[in-house]
Formats: C-alpha cells, sequence, structure tokens
C-alpha cells in the first residue's frame, strides 16, 4: 500500500495525469450534454418518443462500441511505438485505423437505413415505438458514417498526448446539437416540427462538422504526428500482424460487451416501455458521473503505454496499484454524486408514474454500483489494455455479462416476473465480479506486454 501511495507524490506522473486526464473529462462532459440534450428534450415528447430513441441507441450503442474497439486497440499500439518514439509506425497505425474504420462505419449505417424496422422489433414489441424509432434510425445513419472517423481520430491523437482538439470538436458538437435540437425537435423560430426526426437530423449534423474539424487539424495543423492524406496509401509492414495480435481482442472486446449490452437492451424492452423509459434515464446518469472515471481510464491507457513502451516496466507497476486507488476513490464520491442528482433528473421527464418509480429504483441501484463500475473501468481500459494485456482484458470483461448478467437478467424478469429494482441489480452484477479478478490480474504484474517487440 505505502508503494502504491508513492505515486501521488511522483510530479511526473501526476503531471500526466492531469494534462491527458482532465481534456478527455471535459470531452466526456460535453458529449455527456449532447446525449442529455437529445434525450431531455426528446423526453418532452412524451413516452413513446423517449422509448423510441432509447430503443433505438441499442444499435447506436452497438455501432459506437465496436468503432471504439477499433481506436482503442489501434491507440495500444499507438501508445507504445510513441512511447518507443517511432512516429513512422504510429502514422501507418493512422493509415490502417482510418481503412479498417470506414468499412465498419458503411456497414452499421446500412443495416440502420435499410432494415431499422427488423432491429427495433428484436428488441420492442411496441408498433408505436417502433414506427418512431424506424424514422429516427433512418435519419441518424447518415451520421454513422461521420462519428466512427472521429473517434478514431482522437483516440490515436490521445495515445500520443494530443487532447485539446477533442474538446473543441466536442464542444461544437454540443453547441450545433443543443441548438438543432430546439429548433427541429419543437419547430421553433418558424423551423418545421419535425420530434425524434429533428433529433436524429441535429445529431448527424453535429457528427458531420466533427469530422470536418478533425481532418482539418489532423492533415493541416497538427505538426507532432504530422500525418498526412498520403499516408492513406501505405499499408504498413507489420502492421496488420500486430493488429491481429494486440488489438483484434480489443475489438472483440467492445463488440462482444456491446453486443451483451445490446441483450440486456432486449431483456429491458421486452419488459416494458416504462422500463425502457427509466433505462434511458439510468444510462444517462452513469454518463454523467462517469465522465472523470473514463477520462481517467482512458489517461491510464496512454501513461501505461508510453511507460512501458518506454521499457519502465516496474514504474508501470507502480502507476498501476495508483490507478487502483484513485478508481476505488473515484468509486465513492460517484456513490453521493448518482444519489444527490437522480431525483432532480428524474423530475425534467415528462414519463409515466410507473416509469418515475422504476427509475427511482434502477438509480439507486446505479449509484451502489459506481464502486465496481469505477474499479474495473480504469482497470480494464487504461491499465489491462494499456499494458498490453488485451486478451485478458477482453475475456474479463465479457465472460460474465453473457455467463451471469444476460441468462439470470432473461430469466428472472422475463420468465419469473421479478420486480424491476432486482432484475435491474442482476443486469449489472457483471462488474462486481470483474472487479475481483481484475484485483488479482494487477497484482500478479502479468498484464505487461511490450507489443513494440517483434
Amino acid at each position: 500500500m505505502k508503494g502504491s501511495l508513492s505515486v501521488f507524490r511522483d510530479r511526473s506522473f501526476l503531471r500526466k495525469l492531469r494534462m491527458i486526464a482532465l481534456p478527455i473529462v471535459v470531452q466526456n462532459l460535453l458529449n455527456f450534454g449532447v446525449s442529455a440534450a437529445d434525450t431531455i428534450m426528446v423526453g418532452q415528447l412524451g413516452e413513446v418518443q423517449l422509448s423510441a430513441v432509447a430503443v433505438s441507441s441499442q444499435m447506436t450503442f452497438l455501432y459506437m462500441i465496436s468503432t471504439f474497439g477499433v481506436a482503442a486497440g489501434c491507440g495500444v499500439l499507438a501508445a507504445q511505438h510513441w512511447g518507443a518514439g517511432n512516429k513512422e509506425k504510429v502514422r501507418e497505425i493512422i493509415a490502417f485505423m482510418f481503412r479498417i474504420m470506414a468499412a465498419v462505419s458503411l456497414g452499421f449505417a446500412a443495416v440502420a437505413f435499410l432494415i431499422p424496422h427488423h432491429v427495433l422489433g428484436f428488441i420492442i414489441d411496441d408498433p408505436e415505438v417502433i414506427a418512431e424509432g424506424v424514422r429516427y434510425l433512418r435519419v441518424l445513419s447518415v451520421g454513422y458514417l461521420f462519428f466512427g472517423t472521429t473517434t478514431a481520430g482522437l483516440v490515436i491523437l490521445r495515445s500520443t498526448g494530443t487532447v485539446k482538439i477533442a474538446m473543441l470538436i466536442s464542444l461544437c458538437s454540443l453547441v450545433i446539437s443543443v441548438v438543432l435540437n430546439y429548433l427541429l425537435i419543437f419547430g421553433n423560430f418558424g423551423f418545421p416540427t419535425l420530434g425524434v426526426v429533428g433529433a436524429a437530423t441535429a445529431t448527424s449534423i453535429a457528427w458531420g462538422v466533427g469530422v470536418i474539424l478533425l481532418v482539418i487539424y489532423l492533415f493541416k495543423v497538427e505538426k507532432n504526428v504530422a500525418f498526412r492524406p498520403r499516408y492513406l496509401l501505405r499499408r504498413g509492414e507489420g502492421i496488420a500482424k500486430s493488429f491481429g495480435r494486440f488489438a483484434t481482442p480489443v475489438l472483440f472486446n467492445e463488440i462482444g460487451w456491446g453486443a451483451a449490452n445490446f441483450m440486456l437492451g432486449v431483456i429491458v424492452g421486452r419488459m416494458g416501455r416504462e422500463f425502457v423509459a427509466a433505462n434511458s434515464i439510468g444510462q444517462l446518469v452513469v454518463q454523467f458521473v462517469g465522465v472523470v472515471i473514463f477520462g481517467v481510464a482512458g489517461a491510464s491507457a496512454a501513461i501505461m503505454g508510453n511507460t512501458i513502451g518506454a521499457g519502465e516496466k516496474e514504474k508501470a507497476k507502480q502507476y498501476a496499484n495508483g490507478m487502483l486507488i484513485l478508481s476505488l476513490g473515484l468509486g465513492v464520491v460517484s456513490f453521493f454524486v448518482v444519489q444527490g442528482v437522480r431525483l432532480p433528473l428524474i423530475g425534467l421527464y415528462e414519463i409515466s408514474d410507473t416509469a418515475r418509480i422504476y427509475a427511482e429504483q434502477i438509480t439507486h441501484v446505479i449509484s451502489g454500483n459506481m464502486i465496481f463500475l469505477s474499479i474495473a473501468a480504469v482497470a480494464i481500459i487504461g491499465t489491462l489494455r494499456g499494458g498490453g494485456d488485451t486478451k485478458f482484458a477482453a475475456l474479463v470483461d465479457i465472460i460474465f455479462v453473457w455467463l451471469v448478467a444476460i441468462p439470470l437478467g432473461a430469466f428472472t424478469g422475463l420468465r419469473l416476473g421479478w420486480p424491476v429494482w432486482a432484475v435491474y441489480i442482476i443486469l449489472r452484477s457483471e462488474d462486481v465480479f470483474k472487479s475481483v479478478l481484475i484485483l488479482w490480474r494487477i497484482r500478479s504484474g502479468k498484464w505487461i506486454k511490450d507489443v513494440t517487440k517483434k
């Protein structure tokens, strides 16, 4: 414990953590603002519209998590090569990542535009909700073509210590999204009243502006990596093999976890639109409180990768122990924050009394789970992935949700008809199991893998 606490006296570590984590926290907070603007404004239209957007978000979440999987996997490679001082290899990784991202985004956009009714019908059996969700998803499918590229570019830049541009893009997205939501959802200032279509249009435009800003910055402004369009044509020796060995587990990790959350959404959807509406509010609470947790996790991944790439493995172990203590503290603080914000936030929505009761119950469960979520997120996204231990991170991140949360949640919720709060505890139980196993892995020291070595 004494050695673990010593990292908080390491000025170099604290400076790196502050310089990388703070902009990511601000970026996450701005992204939360975009989600909150959509959810709260659509929530004023009624429970059907709120449920439609919430159900559609299961598809969007799976898309986002897949793009983040590609980006985070390549970020593992980029962070360690950057720590080793190999800029040329980092450029090749960026080019490789953009090519993969284009294929992923096109695939999801095609599904969202061509067969949204099949996707939504699998999640919920409510014709009104499905009809509104189809209108929403078809417009949002255009935005899918933009979001992945922006996510990929920002994650790679974060791996090299460049994080301020992410704040600028997120700020622009927030302003555009809020303004257009206000104009297009409700038809203010002479604009057409589009409802959920207006929300999807606002989000798509905001994502489009984001990718334009990223391209301008990456090709014209950024001088550190110095990535230019001509690098897009370079294949890069050994990149595909390194991606397959170290980054593919991250991709499968995110897709597996995203698919699991999609199935959890199906369970929630089959339990009624009231649970769907309440769950959308609960997820907003998690996003709000998680901005700091996931900001620290992102910073940890960059710091661990750079440190191991530079050959300082003992220092990386000290940093990992320090991050465990920090994640525990963040989890405790998050518990009290959720307890403080949950009731005022629920009061902003025009929902039925049943949905309101459900929202109060599940946000209460969320407050207790934040401790375990914080430990798991910082360790998996930060320490294990940054350290190159992507296979173990993938295994521990998805095994409990598929073997415990999904089957038990479906059985207790759909077959036994347990109360919503009890089913929700089971659906979120994965974080408890993950936290225990992660503590053992980090203490063992087996998570350090130098991906720069051939």
